[in-house]
Protein backbone atom coordinates (compact mmCIF):
# COMPACT_ATOMS: atom_id res chain seq x y z
CA UNK A 1 0.00 0.00 0.00
CA UNK A 2 1.40 3.31 -1.02
CA UNK A 3 2.01 5.56 2.18
CA UNK A 4 1.07 9.10 2.10
CA UNK A 5 3.22 11.95 2.36
CA UNK A 6 1.70 14.50 4.87
CA UNK A 7 3.10 17.99 5.65
CA UNK A 8 3.14 19.63 8.79
CA UNK A 9 4.44 23.33 9.35
CA UNK A 10 2.96 23.84 12.32
CA UNK A 11 5.07 26.11 14.78
CA UNK A 12 7.02 24.33 17.90
CA UNK A 13 6.50 24.47 21.38
CA UNK A 14 9.33 26.52 22.30
CA UNK A 15 8.59 28.95 19.45
CA UNK A 16 5.28 29.66 20.99
CA UNK A 17 6.48 30.20 24.46
CA UNK A 18 8.70 32.65 22.93
CA UNK A 19 6.15 34.28 21.25
CA UNK A 20 4.04 34.28 24.58
CA UNK A 21 6.95 36.24 26.39
CA UNK A 22 7.29 38.57 23.65
CA UNK A 23 3.38 39.34 23.59
CA UNK A 24 3.67 39.87 27.46
CA UNK A 25 6.85 42.14 27.05
CA UNK A 26 4.18 44.39 24.64
CA UNK A 27 1.84 44.73 27.39
CA UNK A 28 2.85 48.10 29.52
CA UNK A 29 2.97 49.85 25.42
CA UNK A 30 -0.60 48.52 24.99
CA UNK A 31 -1.49 49.87 28.00
CA UNK A 32 0.57 53.55 27.28
CA UNK A 33 -1.13 53.74 23.75
CA UNK A 34 -4.89 52.55 25.06
CA UNK A 35 -4.88 55.04 27.48
CA UNK A 36 -2.81 58.12 26.10
CA UNK A 37 -4.46 57.92 22.78
CA UNK A 38 -7.95 59.24 25.31
CA UNK A 39 -6.03 61.96 26.45
CA UNK A 40 -3.96 63.75 23.74
CA UNK A 41 -3.97 67.41 24.30
CA UNK A 42 -5.31 70.63 21.95
CA UNK A 43 -2.05 71.88 20.37
CA UNK A 44 -0.81 74.85 22.70
CA UNK A 45 -1.38 77.84 20.52
CA UNK A 46 2.87 78.50 19.86
CA UNK A 47 3.53 74.85 18.97
CA UNK A 48 4.01 73.58 15.22
CA UNK A 49 1.00 71.90 15.48
CA UNK A 50 -1.33 74.99 15.77
CA UNK A 51 0.33 76.84 13.20
CA UNK A 52 -0.57 73.47 10.78
CA UNK A 53 -3.93 74.00 11.93
CA UNK A 54 -4.30 77.56 11.43
CA UNK A 55 -3.78 76.71 7.33
CA UNK A 56 -6.24 74.00 7.23
CA UNK A 57 -8.90 75.33 9.37
CA UNK A 58 -11.71 73.83 9.22
CA UNK A 59 -9.64 70.50 8.82
CA UNK A 60 -7.56 70.84 11.39
CA UNK A 61 -4.63 68.54 11.26
CA UNK A 62 -4.86 67.76 15.26
CA UNK A 63 -7.74 66.19 14.96
CA UNK A 64 -7.18 63.98 11.92
CA UNK A 65 -3.72 62.84 14.08
CA UNK A 66 -5.81 62.38 17.30
CA UNK A 67 -8.38 60.35 15.01
CA UNK A 68 -5.40 57.84 13.61
CA UNK A 69 -4.27 57.67 17.18
CA UNK A 70 -8.07 57.10 18.50
CA UNK A 71 -8.51 54.04 15.65
CA UNK A 72 -5.09 52.40 15.78
CA UNK A 73 -5.39 52.37 19.39
CA UNK A 74 -8.80 50.94 19.72
CA UNK A 75 -7.51 47.83 17.17
CA UNK A 76 -4.42 47.43 19.47
CA UNK A 77 -7.01 46.91 22.18
CA UNK A 78 -9.02 44.47 20.52
CA UNK A 79 -5.91 42.50 19.48
CA UNK A 80 -4.89 42.31 22.94
CA UNK A 81 -7.76 40.97 24.21
CA UNK A 82 -8.07 38.56 22.16
CA UNK A 83 -5.03 36.85 22.06
CA UNK A 84 -5.38 36.35 25.59
CA UNK A 85 -7.37 33.84 24.84
CA UNK A 86 -7.85 33.13 21.12
CA UNK A 87 -6.00 33.47 18.10
CA UNK A 88 -8.65 32.96 15.15
CA UNK A 89 -7.05 31.99 11.83
CA UNK A 90 -7.57 35.22 9.90
CA UNK A 91 -9.41 37.98 11.89
CA UNK A 92 -6.91 39.62 13.91
CA UNK A 93 -4.41 40.24 10.78
CA UNK A 94 -7.76 43.03 9.73
CA UNK A 95 -7.02 44.76 13.14
CA UNK A 96 -3.39 44.86 13.41
CA UNK A 97 -3.23 46.10 9.13
CA UNK A 98 -5.72 48.76 10.33
CA UNK A 99 -3.80 50.05 13.71
CA UNK A 100 -0.49 49.98 11.26
CA UNK A 101 -2.37 52.55 8.81
CA UNK A 102 -3.66 54.24 10.79
CA UNK A 103 -0.61 55.02 13.04
CA UNK A 104 1.13 55.61 9.80
CA UNK A 105 -0.96 57.97 8.44
CA UNK A 106 -0.68 59.81 11.48
CA UNK A 107 2.85 60.25 11.56
CA UNK A 108 3.19 60.81 7.83
CA UNK A 109 1.79 63.95 8.62
CA UNK A 110 3.77 64.62 11.51
CA UNK A 111 7.04 64.10 9.99
CA UNK A 112 6.42 66.61 7.60
CA UNK A 113 9.41 68.84 6.81
CA UNK A 114 7.43 71.76 6.97
CA UNK A 115 4.36 73.39 8.44
CA UNK A 116 3.61 74.01 4.72
CA UNK A 117 4.10 70.50 3.77
CA UNK A 118 2.01 68.47 6.57
CA UNK A 119 -0.89 70.76 5.94
CA UNK A 120 -0.44 69.65 2.35
CA UNK A 121 -1.00 66.40 3.25
CA UNK A 122 -3.77 67.04 5.92
CA UNK A 123 -5.81 68.43 3.17
CA UNK A 124 -5.22 65.58 0.70
CA UNK A 125 -6.18 62.94 3.21
CA UNK A 126 -9.63 65.29 3.77
CA UNK A 127 -10.30 65.20 -0.01
CA UNK A 128 -10.05 61.60 0.07
CA UNK A 129 -12.41 61.40 3.21
CA UNK A 130 -15.08 63.92 1.25
CA UNK A 131 -14.97 62.13 -1.84
CA UNK A 132 -15.43 58.82 0.33
CA UNK A 133 -18.22 60.04 2.21
CA UNK A 134 -19.80 61.01 -0.84
CA UNK A 135 -20.44 58.24 -2.61
CA UNK A 136 -21.81 56.57 1.44
CA UNK A 137 -23.97 59.34 1.64
CA UNK A 138 -25.17 58.56 -2.03
CA UNK A 139 -25.33 55.05 -1.36
CA UNK A 140 -27.57 55.49 1.96
CA UNK A 141 -29.33 58.31 0.98
CA UNK A 142 -30.15 57.91 -2.51
CA UNK A 143 -29.35 61.68 -3.88
CA UNK A 144 -25.96 63.93 -3.61
CA UNK A 145 -25.10 66.50 -0.62
CA UNK A 146 -24.77 69.64 -1.72
CA UNK A 147 -22.65 69.86 1.73
CA UNK A 148 -19.21 68.01 0.06
CA UNK A 149 -19.35 70.34 -2.99
CA UNK A 150 -18.51 72.77 0.01
CA UNK A 151 -16.18 70.95 1.99
CA UNK A 152 -14.37 70.07 -1.42
CA UNK A 153 -13.91 73.47 -2.40
CA UNK A 154 -13.04 74.95 1.05
CA UNK A 155 -10.09 72.11 1.04
CA UNK A 156 -9.13 73.24 -2.23
CA UNK A 157 -8.89 76.78 -1.21
CA UNK A 158 -6.91 76.05 1.47
CA UNK A 159 -4.68 74.21 -0.07
CA UNK A 160 -3.95 76.60 -3.24
CA UNK A 161 -3.22 78.94 -0.01
CA UNK A 162 -0.36 76.82 0.87
CA UNK A 163 3.22 78.50 0.33
CA UNK A 164 5.69 75.92 -1.38
CA UNK A 165 3.55 73.67 -2.75
CA UNK A 166 2.09 73.06 -6.19
CA UNK A 167 -1.92 73.24 -6.19
CA UNK A 168 -1.97 70.01 -8.57
CA UNK A 169 -0.57 68.25 -5.55
CA UNK A 170 -3.54 68.43 -4.18
CA UNK A 171 -4.83 66.20 -6.65
CA UNK A 172 -2.31 63.69 -6.28
CA UNK A 173 -3.75 60.40 -4.38
CA UNK A 174 -2.62 59.19 -1.05
CA UNK A 175 -1.87 55.79 -0.85
CA UNK A 176 -1.10 53.67 2.08
CA UNK A 177 1.13 51.88 0.92
CA UNK A 178 3.33 55.30 -0.48
CA UNK A 179 3.08 56.68 3.09
CA UNK A 180 3.39 53.54 5.31
CA UNK A 181 6.83 53.21 3.53
CA UNK A 182 7.69 56.60 3.31
CA UNK A 183 7.67 56.46 7.63
CA UNK A 184 9.44 52.98 7.41
CA UNK A 185 11.92 56.01 6.11
CA UNK A 186 12.07 58.11 9.51
CA UNK A 187 10.70 54.99 12.21
CA UNK A 188 12.67 52.08 11.65
CA UNK A 189 11.22 49.20 13.55
CA UNK A 190 13.40 47.74 16.17
CA UNK A 191 12.00 44.55 17.93
CA UNK A 192 14.23 43.46 20.50
CA UNK A 193 16.12 39.66 19.96
CA UNK A 194 13.85 39.23 16.85
CA UNK A 195 14.00 39.62 12.99
CA UNK A 196 12.89 43.35 12.80
CA UNK A 197 9.41 43.69 10.30
CA UNK A 198 8.67 46.67 9.10
CA UNK A 199 5.44 48.34 8.69
CA UNK A 200 4.94 47.92 5.04
CA UNK A 201 6.21 44.83 5.36
CA UNK A 202 3.35 43.67 7.88
CA UNK A 203 0.78 45.96 6.13
CA UNK A 204 1.11 44.22 3.14
CA UNK A 205 1.29 40.21 4.38
CA UNK A 206 -1.83 41.38 6.95
CA UNK A 207 -3.46 42.72 3.68
CA UNK A 208 -3.29 39.10 1.89
CA UNK A 209 -5.18 37.38 4.91
CA UNK A 210 -7.39 40.15 4.86
CA UNK A 211 -8.21 40.10 0.95
CA UNK A 212 -8.27 35.93 1.41
CA UNK A 213 -5.28 35.34 -0.86
CA UNK A 214 -4.83 31.51 -1.13
CA UNK A 215 -1.20 31.97 -2.74
CA UNK A 216 -0.05 34.43 0.13
CA UNK A 217 -2.26 31.57 2.87
CA UNK A 218 -0.60 28.84 1.84
CA UNK A 219 3.11 30.57 2.83
CA UNK A 220 1.92 32.60 5.60
CA UNK A 221 -0.66 29.93 7.80
CA UNK A 222 0.41 26.61 9.51
CA UNK A 223 -0.44 23.89 7.72
CA UNK A 224 -2.14 20.55 10.16
CA UNK A 225 -0.80 17.16 8.67
CA UNK A 226 -4.91 16.40 8.61
CA UNK A 227 -4.29 16.03 4.63
CA UNK A 228 -2.35 14.54 1.74
CA UNK A 229 0.00 16.77 0.39
CA UNK A 230 -1.31 18.82 -2.39
CA UNK A 231 -4.77 17.96 -0.45
CA UNK A 232 -6.81 20.19 2.18
CA UNK A 233 -5.78 20.63 5.00
CA UNK A 234 -6.28 22.50 8.15
CA UNK A 235 -5.03 25.68 8.69
CA UNK A 236 -3.95 28.08 11.39
CA UNK A 237 -1.76 31.36 12.72
CA UNK A 238 1.80 31.21 13.54
CA UNK A 239 1.90 32.91 17.11
CA UNK A 240 5.53 34.09 16.03
CA UNK A 241 3.93 35.98 12.80
CA UNK A 242 1.10 37.20 14.52
CA UNK A 243 3.56 39.06 17.62
CA UNK A 244 5.67 40.18 15.39
CA UNK A 245 3.17 41.69 13.08
CA UNK A 246 1.32 43.03 16.54
CA UNK A 247 4.49 44.20 17.60
CA UNK A 248 5.26 46.92 14.96
CA UNK A 249 1.59 48.04 15.30
CA UNK A 250 2.34 48.53 18.90
CA UNK A 251 5.58 50.36 18.51
CA UNK A 252 4.21 52.21 15.41
CA UNK A 253 1.46 53.71 17.56
CA UNK A 254 3.74 54.32 20.49
CA UNK A 255 5.81 56.64 17.75
CA UNK A 256 2.88 58.29 16.76
CA UNK A 257 1.47 59.36 20.00
CA UNK A 258 5.03 60.65 20.84
CA UNK A 259 5.43 62.36 18.11
CA UNK A 260 2.00 64.25 18.45
CA UNK A 261 2.96 65.41 21.75
CA UNK A 262 5.98 66.63 20.85
CA UNK A 263 4.32 68.68 17.82
CA UNK A 264 1.81 69.57 20.11
CA UNK A 265 4.11 71.63 22.64
CA UNK A 266 4.98 75.51 23.35
CA UNK A 267 7.39 76.48 20.73
CA UNK A 268 10.98 76.70 22.28
CA UNK A 269 12.75 79.82 22.67
CA UNK A 270 14.91 80.32 19.48
CA UNK A 271 13.28 77.24 17.50
CA UNK A 272 12.63 77.86 13.39
CA UNK A 273 10.35 75.24 11.76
Amino acid sequence: MESVRLLDTREGVALERMAVSYLDSLRPTVLKIIQQSQRLPSPDASSWMARVDALTTPFEASQIARTFALVAADNIRLTERVLRSDLPPFALYSTIRSAIEASSLGLWILDAKSNQLAASRTLRIYRQNIASDRTMWNEFVGQPSEDHDTLAEQTRLAHDRLRGISPADYEKAVRSSSAIGAVDQTHPVAQPQRTSISGLEAWRICSSIVHANPVSMTHILERHPDGAVGQSATRTSRLSFVASFFATACLRSEELIDAYRERAQPRRAGRRD
